[in-house]
Order: C-alpha cells, then sequence, then structure tokens
C-alpha cells in the first residue's frame, strides 16, 4: 500500500456510484440509460415488491438473525427474493462483460482503420469514434446504478427482516465481475483511437515516441474545478478527443502495446473461461497513478496561515512519490517547495523541486543529512549540472525552512491521477485527480525515529481520515491566456464549479486540524453544512427506522456531494463559480446612502401626516392613514437595506455577476408616489386657501 490506506484504483465506489439527482431508480433508468440496455438493468421494482411482501408477511420485531444466513435462508418468499437476486446479479454480469468487450474490440478496430485514412473518412470516423465514446459513458452509467440499486434493495430487505446482511452482500459485489470492468483500457483506447485520428489529418502533429517527463519547476497559470463524481467518466471521453492521455513514463508507442494481443479478436465469453485467458484479456495499464503528498507545517499552522492569507512570497513544503511506497530504500521522493507570489508584482506562483532516495528522506527531515556530499556523488555518476543547479538551491531552501520554523509531516493527500498533455509540449495541461483520501500525519516530536511517514501497520481513528467528496479538474495553462472553447463548453455540459484558489492542503487542515487553525477556507461553511445534514439523514434513516427506509424509493443519495453556494461564471460558457468573499466598501457605502435617501422622503410624508392630524376633525382619518404608510414605507426601507447588505457580503450580486441587479424595481415608484403625496397636499391646500381667499374679498 501507499503506506498502507489504498481504495481501487479502477473502479469509484461508493462515492462515484451515488452522486446522481436523487429519484427513484426506475425513473433515473428511464431518464438516462439507451434503449438497448434498459432490458439488461436490475429489475428494481420486481424485487421491491417481493421485499414489501415480506415487509407484510413478516414480523418486522423477530428475533436477530447471523449476518452469515443473509444468503442462505431456502424458506419462502425470502428464498424467491434470494433467487431473484442471485439472477439479476448474473445477467447484470453477463451484460457488463459482454458490453465492455464489444467496446474494447470495437475501439481497437477503429484503431487500425485510422492509420488509412482518406479525406471523405475523416469525419465518419470521427462519428464512429464518438459513438463508442458514449458506449463507455453509457457502461459506468450502467454500472453505478445498478451497484446502486443491489444495495438499496438489500437494505430494504435487512429493514424488513431486522437483519443486518446487507453489508456482507454489498462488500461481495466488489467482488463481482460488473464492478471490476476495467475502464482504464478502453478509455486509452478511445484516447489512442482520437490521436490516430488526430495524426491521420496532421501526421506532423507530435512525436509518436514521446515520453514526458515531469520538469523541475513549474511556473504556471492554473484554474481548479469540483466535478461530481459520476460526470468523470463522461469528461475523460471529451477531454480525448482533442488531448492525448499523459501517463507518467509511458510514450504513445507503450500505452499501443493495448492493441497487441490479436488472439483478443476472436475471444468470447464463455462459461469455464480458463484464468489465462482472463488474465490477458484484463490489461495491466491504468491511465491513473496513485499520487500521494505529505505536507509539512509547525504545530502551529504558520504555512498554513501564511498561504490562507495569501502572503507575498508564502512557501509551503510537501514530500510526494508516485505509485505505490512499501517504504523501498531507493523509491524517489520528489522534494517540493511551493511559493506564492500576488498578481501585483509581476512574479509567477511557482513549483519547484529536486529528488531524494527514501533511505534519505529521514535523516532530510532531521537536519542530518549532508546535501553537498548528496550532489557531488550524483555529479560524480554523470547528473547533469544543470539539474544539479536547478535542484541543490531547493534541496538547501527546504531543509532551511524544517529547521528554523520546526516543520513537520502534518497532512497527507492521496489520489489517483490522469493527465492530458501533448508530450511533447507544456503549454496546457489538464490533470483530474479523483478517489481523493486526506490523512492525520501529524506525530508529536514530527516522527522522532523511521520510517518519515506514517505506514499500514499504524493505527488510525476515525477523525484520522477525511474522503474528499469531488473529483478535482486542474487546468494549467503556459503561455496561454484562456482554455480551449471546446474545454469550456464541456466544463458546462459537467456542470463544473469553478473553485477560487481552492487547496487540498488547506481543505485538509480545517477539517483534520481545525484547532490549529484560526481561519477557514472559503468553502468550509458549504462543506460544514453537509456534514451535519449527512448526519440528521443517518439519524432519520438509522436502524431502528425500519419503515422509513421501506418506505423510501431513492437510489441515490442526494447528499453525496455539498450544496455548493456559487453563481454561474461571468466568462465562461455556463458553467459555475465558487468564489471567496469579494466585499466591496464602495457598494456598502451606497446601501447606507440609498437608505439615507429613502428615509428623507418618509419624513416628507410624517410632516404631513402630523400636520393634518392637528387639524382634527375628518382630516384626522387621512391623517392617520398617512402615519401608518409612513411606519410600513420605513419598516420596507429597514428590511430593504439589510437584505442588499447581505447579498453584498454574500458576494452572490457583486462584481461577480454583471447582469444581476442590487437595486428594487419598485423602489423609485414608492419614493415618487411619497413624494407626490405631499406635494398633492400641499398643493391642494395651498389652491383651497386661494379660492377661500378669492370668495371672502368677492
Amino acid at each position: 500500500s501507499h503506506c498502507g490506506w489504498r481504495q481501487s484504483g479502477t473502479t469509484q465506489w461508493p462515492s462515484r456510484a451515488r452522486h446522481i439527482v436523487a429519484m427513484g431508480f426506475t425513473k433515473t433508468v428511464h431518464k438516462e440509460a439507451p434503449e438497448n440496455y434498459k432490458p439488461y438493468y436490475l429489475k428494481y421494482d420486481e424485487l421491491k415488491e417481493l421485499v414489501l411482501d415480506l415487509a407484510r408477511e413478516e414480523p418486522l420485531k423477530r428475533s436477530r438473525l447471523m449476518s452469515a444466513d443473509f444468503m442462505e435462508m431456502a424458506n419462502q418468499p425470502i428464498g424467491k427474493f434470494q433467487d431473484s437476486l442471485r439472477a439479476e446479479l448474473k445477467k447484470v454480469n453477463q451484460f457488463a462483460c459482454v458490453k465492455h468487450e464489444d467496446v474494447f474490440l470495437g475501439l481497437r478496430r477503429l484503431c487500425e482503420q485510422c492509420k488509412r485514412l482518406s479525406a471523405e473518412e475523416v469525419q465518419p470516423m470521427a462519428e464512429r469514434i464518438r459513438s463508442l465514446g458514449k458506449e463507455i459513458v453509457d457502461l459506468d452509467t450502467y454500472v453505478r446504478l445498478n451497484y446502486m440499486g443491489f444495495q438499496m434493495l438489500t437494505e430494504k430487505f435487512d429493514a424488513c427482516l431486522g437483519i443486518s446482511g446487507s453489508p456482507l452482500f454489498v462488500s461481495g459485489l466488489h467482488c463481482e465481475p460488473f464492478c471490476n470492468i476495467r475502464f482504464d483500457d478502453i478509455l486509452i483506447l478511445l484516447g489512442l483511437a482520437w490521436a490516430r485520428w488526430r495524426s491521420a489529418q496532421a501526421p506532423a502533429e507530435q512525436s509518436k515516441d514521446a515520453t514526458w517527463k515531469p520538469p523541475e519547476s513549474f511556473i504556471r497559470n492554473t484554474s481548479k474545478y469540483w466535478v461530481q463524481p459520476d460526470k468523470v467518466v463522461l469528461l475523460k471521453t471529451r477531454i480525448v478527443e482533442h488531448l492525448p492521455y499523459l501517463i507518467f513514463g509511458a510514450s504513445q508507442s507503450e500505452q499501443e502495446k493495448l492493441l497487441e494481443p490479436f488472439a483478443l479478436l476472436d475471444l468470447e465469453y464463455r462459461d469455464g473461461m480458463d484464468s489465462h485467458a482472463m488474465s490477458a484479456y484484463s490489461g495491466t495499464m491504468e491511465e491513473s497513478q496513485l499520487l500521494s503528498s505529505v505536507y509539512f507545517d509547525s504545530p502551529d499552522a504558520t504555512s498554513y496561515q501564511e498561504r490562507i492569507r495569501r502572503e507575498e512570497g508564502a512557501r509551503l513544503v510537501r514530500f510526494r512519490w508516485y505509485g505505490e511506497n512499501n517504504q523501498e530504500d531507493d523509491k524517489e521522493i520528489y522534494i517540493e517547495r511551493k511559493i506564492h507570489h500576488e498578481g501585483w508584482g509581476g512574479a509567477k506562483s511557482a513549483k519547484e523541486r529536486c529528488v531524494l532516495p527514501q533511505e534519505d528522506v529521514f535523516d532530510f527531515m532531521k537536519g542530518k543529512f549532508d546535501i553537498e556530499a548528496y550532489f557531488a556523488k550524483l555529479a560524480a555518476n554523470g547528473t547533469k549540472e544543470k539539474t544539479i543547479k536547478g535542484m541543490k538551491p531547493i534541496a538547501i531552501e527546504v531543509n532551511k525552512m524544517i529547521q528554523e520554523k520546526k516543520l513537520q509531516p502534518i497532512i497527507r493527500t492521496s489520489y489517483y491521477r490522469c493527465a492530458f498533455q501533448l508530450a511533447t509540449d507544456n503549454k496546457v495541461r489538464i490533470s483530474l485527480d479523483t478517489q481523493m483520501s486526506l490523512l492525520n500525519e501529524y506525530v508529536p516530536n514530527g516522527h522522532p525515529n523511521k520510517p518519515w511517514c506514517l505506514v499500514g501497520t499504524d493505527t488510525l481513528q476515525r477523525d484520522d481520515i477525511y474522503r474528499f467528496p469531488y473529483a478535482i479538474l486542474e487546468i494549467k495553462l503556459q503561455d496561454v491566456s484562456e482554455a480551449p472553447l471546446w474545454l469550456r463548453q464541456t466544463l458546462n455540459d459537467i456542470g463544473a464549479i469553478q473553485v477560487h484558489k481552492f487547496s487540498k492542503f488547506q481543505h485538509a487542515m480545517a477539517f483534520l486540524h481545525p484547532q490549529r487553525v484560526p481561519t477557514w477556507p472559503h468553502w468550509h461553511k458549504d462543506f460544514e453544512e453537509w456534514h451535519k445534514a449527512k448526519d440528521e439523514k443517518k439519524l432519520r434513516f438509522g436502524k431502528g427506522n425500519a419503515s422509513a427506509l421501506l418506505k423510501s424509493d431513492t437510489v441515490i443519495d442526494d447528499l453525496a456531494v455539498p450544496n455548493v453556494s456559487k453563481i454561474v461564471a461571468p466568462h465562461g460558457e455556463g458553467h459555475f463559480l465558487k468564489d471567496m468573499e469579494n466585499l466591496d466598501p464602495k457598494a456598502v457605502f451606497a446601501n447606507e446612502r440609498t437608505l439615507l435617501h429613502y428615509a428623507e422622503k418618509g419624513m416628507y410624508v410624517a410632516a404631513v401626516a402630523v400636520i393634518i392630524l392637528h387639524q382634527g376633525g375628518r382630516y384626522k382619518i387621512l391623517g392617520g392613514a398617512l402615519s401608518v404608510m409612513t411606519a410600513v414605507y420605513y419598516v420596507w426601507i429597514l428590511v430593504a437595506y439589510f437584505q442588499r447588505l447581505d447579498e453584498i457580503k454574500g458576494r452572490s450580486k457583486v462584481v461577480k455577476n454583471r447582469e444581476a441587479r442590487l437595486d428594487w424595481n419598485l423602489g423609485p415608484v414608492l419614493a415618487t408616489t411619497m413624494v407626490s403625496i405631499v406635494l398633492v397636499y400641499t398643493l391642494s391646500k395651498a389652491w383651497l386657501g386661494l379660492l377661500r381667499s378669492e370668495h371672502e374679498h368677492s
């Protein structure tokens, strides 16, 4: 394990399975599944009826059964439900495997055909590749929905019988073929098909055999987005149409090894297929690689506070590795220093790195490592002088920071990353991080003994691990002003949320070390409300509330991700924006001036009302009405003032959304009405006085 805590790299469970708009299973299938898939979906309604029959026939308060009894009970109608469940599981497994094979072989054929394309065949071929991309998205939806359907049915079954077999059954689903469909293979093949299609139009577009290596220094313009987990496969199919997969250490020629086993063209799914054939089919290349980073900070969170305040020159240290980490001595650990620069200074924020073997990391962390001797050894072994000049200052700077600021490992991020980029060009790079877990790395005195970080045998508390619900999309631009149009349109189609200055480090510190940080990230409130809502839902659908669970027909968890407060991004193609608070002092003062202007108009009417009330007689009714109207008017302008102030403070309408209005359309009408009342009254009194005066003189 990567020091211990790994999830499956092939499929995201359960978070990816849970997120679609909350609705019943059948309605979701009707809405999202293509017609040729629908007959092969789980027969949810039929199995649900069997569960309801059990609820009517079996007493809810019965003696508790063992979990192992769940799939062994033979009596009716329980046995009928179990037989139907097994039959549906077999059907789903068979369809998913056959469909995966069909897409796999179809993409291989298209890859071969793309080698020889005439001008007339280019566009029809693009449509064929795009059609198979849609098949991949449909297959992903099929897997997710059926997984969730099985889970909901077995939970209802448990509620009916008062047992706890559902966790046993659901854990078994992870071993079923439909939950182990290798999307890596078909997504890589889809990317290869598009790469060959592009090469057929522009053969010299890129070097086929180029292998990308990470540069020692990154200077970039980065924008970050949250993506709902159920949109991840759709996003990948859209990106590979324009950019190839960038697999660390693998050239396109190596990716094309997926095309080599031509015997697979004749492969069919049959009962009794030998394990060797299945192994040949399974593939070994993964489109997402495991990436782990240990961030350093002092016990009083000095680095966190500098970063969240966005101080000029704020630095952050992290140790990063790729793939698994079983504490091998020769494992490469990247020592990275990130530095923040404000835009007004002209300098760009940057990430610079050097590399150490893992056997030296502990001594480096404790200030006992001989940096001069290490780089002298690298030079003697033939490392380029330019490389040493780039890495050595970083090693010295990071070592000095750790000792002076008393930095130590405090949190870890671990996730699967896939990247998309031309292997020979760093101008535009897209990365997508999924299944992110955050881990508390803090140990008093900063790991006094080896190993330098936590390992899989270490004991963790529940609160030491945090699962981030979204996938994180990063678009990194170098010498490019904005993302291409196709990418902006894709962000709109998947409902991506652009998050200003989102930081994995800040999120981990806020939720794993809340007692150490005095200031929260601007998205913290949305996640706090989400956690509370999930806790409340657990109470509503707790183990003791069987009737509520039986009545519930939502197959999807509508709390799989937070309900984020956001606006439509002003300069995008329709995606959302989650920005930090941007309080405009001019807007606040303008709001106060507006209140005073409206109050002034109310004073005119109030003065008239007082005069009329003192006249007595029938005018008292009019004076009373004007007094009431004035009081209501003052209440309205005060409420309007505070509502407008909330909108300004809540940044929902100021600066970020230019089309929105802060004024009230009826406001000028009411103010004009108030002034008109005063004018009508004063003019009418003057006119009546003039008439009375003329009458007396006559």
